[in-house]
């Protein structure tokens, strides 16, 4: 599994993202072609524009943890923790310092996204 030193910063937890999300290369999220070029950062992020739609995207478009305020390392310690060691959500949205409401909803799209192909 993942040594406890990912969920030390943020950038290295944006570098295991983009390593798991990009393993067969990276590509546009909206018109699946291989043809982009690298467009700036976004925080920790790097920030891709597709030569074919000419949109903008970064490691985060398209997946569970886009367009959260929350951390990506502290939702990759609670998805471990609830995972790895059976953590109640109650005991993560004190953690994580968020309602019980968003922990769930993110914990079971995670979820719903390691059953989807």
């Amino acid at each position: 599994m993942f040594p406890i030193q990912t969920f030390v910063s943020e950038r290295r937890a944006a570098n295991l993202l983009a390593q798991i999300r990009w393993r067969d290369g990276v590509y546009c999220p909206r018109c699946r072609t291989e043809s982009q070029i690298r467009h700036g950062s976004y925080r920790v992020f790097q920030r891709y524009r597709c030569k074919n739609c000419d949109r903008t995207f970064n490691d985060q478009t398209g997946t569970v943890f886009e367009h959260s305020a929350v951390a990506l390392k502290q939702w990759f310690l609670a998805i471990y923790t609830y995972i790895r060691f059976n953590t109640s959500l109650r005991q993560l949205d004190v953690e994580i310092d968020v309602s019980y409401k968003t922990i769930y909803r993110r914990v079971q799209r995670f979820l719903r996204a390691l059953d989807a192909p």
